[in-house]
């Protein structure tokens, strides 16, 4: 009966390194505060941390943002810095966003964020849910690929952001007097999921099977050997039935590898103030919509 202690201890180890690597990111991400920005607040439409604007290129994009701002009611909003750390970008955008609150105080706030982590070589636009018909996610991750991204290449951080806000507006004043822009090329579609972490799912469901497989195996296993005893001992496997306890371990694994697909149960914060002919901004809300990637 000695016989299979082995391969039930195995399997709990591996039990436990999968429960691990399910409960670490929920872990992670649980020390984020979700309704605060974890940039400081601004009245300002371009925020550069990093210093690659100069002060004339910023002041003009500044200024045209702020002119756009008040013939359409849209908020374009630009922030610059160095890393999101170990936060994606999907999820650090959208709670800049909300914790910014960025749009009108109206109940109409159209708004959009495009955020750039440089050292990251990552960008994201939240679309909040009044654009959405102005600026569809296609639409905008197109218009990213087309601007930003060769001039990105370059080196040329401000123009890559100051032609995609450009074409932004042209885009939405478009939109507003009833033209309709030209359709985008067809690409892949874009999604808040990151390279590392579509890699992390992946790695977590192959653990998954491999654990089923196991468990499998050895409950079936060992031919005329195996007593009754031992079936009693090993067989029920986590507390009542090995296959009892699969559905929570391959949720577990699903829900911590799912990452920042879906968002909608943030919150917001507010924060007073504003200057007096920007106004600050006045709470929109975006739902998840927009477009990133990398260069």
């Amino acid at each position: 009966m000695n016989h299979f202690f082995a391969p039930a201890k195995l399997i709990s180890v591996a039990a436990t390194i999968l429960l691990l690597l399910a409960v670490t990111p929920v872990i992670s991400r649980g020390q984020w505060d979700q309704n605060t920005s974890p940039l400081p607040p601004t009245n300002n439409a371009v925020n550069d941390y990093v210093g690659v604007f100069d002060e004339p290129a910023k002041a003009a994009l500044e200024q045209k943002l702020r002119d756009f701002r008040q013939r359409s009611g849209v908020t374009l909003v630009v922030a610059v810095i160095k890393t999101t750390g170990d936060r994606p970008i999907f999820d650090y955008s959208l709670a800049v966003y909300r914790g910014w609150k960025v749009g009108s105080a109206n109940e109409d706030n159209p708004g959009a964020l495009l955020l750039v982590a440089i050292d990251d070589r990552k960008y994201f636009t939240q679309v909040g849910r009044d654009l959405e018909d102005e600026l569809p996610d296609a639409l905008a991750g197109s218009i990213q690929r087309q601007y930003l991204v060769p001039e990105f290449r370059k080196g040329n951080y401000a123009k890559g952001i100051t032609d995609t806000l450009d074409a932004y507006i042209r885009t939405i004043d478009q939109k507003q007097n009833g033209i309709v822009p030209a359709t985008p090329t067809p690409q892949a579609p874009e999604s808040g999921m990151s390279g590392s972490q579509a890699l992390y799912s992946t790695f977590c469901c192959l653990v998954v099977i491999g654990f089923i497989l196991v468990l499998i195996f050895a409950n079936r296993g060992g031919g005329g050997g195996k007593s009754k005893r031992d079936r009693d001992r090993w067989g029920g496997g986590f507390g009542g039935g090995g296959s009892s306890a699969l559905p929570w371990i391959i949720g577990s694994a699903i829900g911590s590898s799912g990452g920042s697909s879906s968002s909608s149960d943030w919150g917001s914060s507010s924060w007073g103030g504003g200057s007096s002919d920007w106004g600050g901004f006045g709470g929109g809300d975006a739902g998840g919509g927009g477009a990133g990637g990398d260069w």
